[in-house]
């Protein structure tokens, strides 16, 4: 599974970014630079960020200023401020600290927000997408915090099927859904294509605390079969 261009056996329907620390066309090992094997969308690694042979392979982050930039791809915006697209996002952690671990995310402070996909301060999981600016949002929020998940890998998906509201939003843990409740606020039409950069493990100046071994990126929502199937394709690798 580690030398093609696709990590085998998740679903490649409507995938637009694969980062794997796995997967040699990803990550040769060496170097700070991390490929999406779809799009070739090159991303680096910053600050010191460090690859691990542990688990096939994955990134550890320091929890002080690593992160994994990727830049501004279009293919990884999916609103045009009138309208949004379905997406995706799927990511395996493992928390070595659960607050305000600093997923996936295309988010600045205040403006050129698009959506987060991690912890807050208080543990609690965040899934949201912005209207441009960070007081106009739809999303959800977990019903309790990640604590149980610290120190374990865990699968973590956000899908979107593109309706402007929370409603069209789900979130998985290991391949089941997790509860949620709803979490907006102001007024929320689109997303926009803003200058914001896709980064893993950064949001704003809050960093992520552990491992983050891969991420892929799909322009639609994936179903929950296909949340399980890509799930259990990958479980063994980290010992679930």
């Amino acid at each position: 599974m580690n030398f093609g261009s696709i990590t085998t056996g998740i679903i490649a329907d409507g995938l637009v970014f694969n980062m794997d620390a796995a997967n040699r066309a990803s990550y040769p090992k060496t170097g700070t630079t991390a490929t999406d094997t779809v799009g070739n969308v090159t991303g680096t690694l910053t600050n010191g960020t460090t690859f691990s042979n542990n688990n096939e392979g994955i990134f550890d982050f320091d929890g002080t200023d690593d992160y994994i930039d990727y830049g501004d791809p279009d293919s990884l915006s999916f609103g045009d401020s009138s309208s949004d697209g379905p997406f995706s996002i799927s990511t395996w952690w493992n928390m070595d600290d659960y607050e305000n671990f600093r997923g996936v995310q295309k988010f600045d402070s205040t403006s050129n927000c698009e959506y987060r996909i991690n912890t807050l301060n208080s543990g609690l999981f965040k899934f949201n997408l912005y209207d441009n600016t960070n007081s106009n949002y739809i999303g959800l929020v977990s019903d309790s915090n990640f604590s149980s998940y610290q120190d374990n890998w865990i699968n973590v998906v956000g899908t979107y099927n593109g309706s402007s509201t929370s409603n069209g939003c789900i979130v998985y843990v290991n391949g089941l859904v997790l509860a949620t409740s709803t979490d907006a606020g102001g007024s929320y039409t689109a997303m926009h294509n803003t200058t914001s950069p896709f980064k893993l493990g950064k949001l704003t100046t809050g960093h992520a605390n552990g491992k983050i071994a891969n991420t892929q990126v799909y322009n639609r929502a994936l179903s929950a079969n296909e949340v399980l199937h890509n799930y259990n394709a990958l479980k063994t690798r980290f010992g679930l």
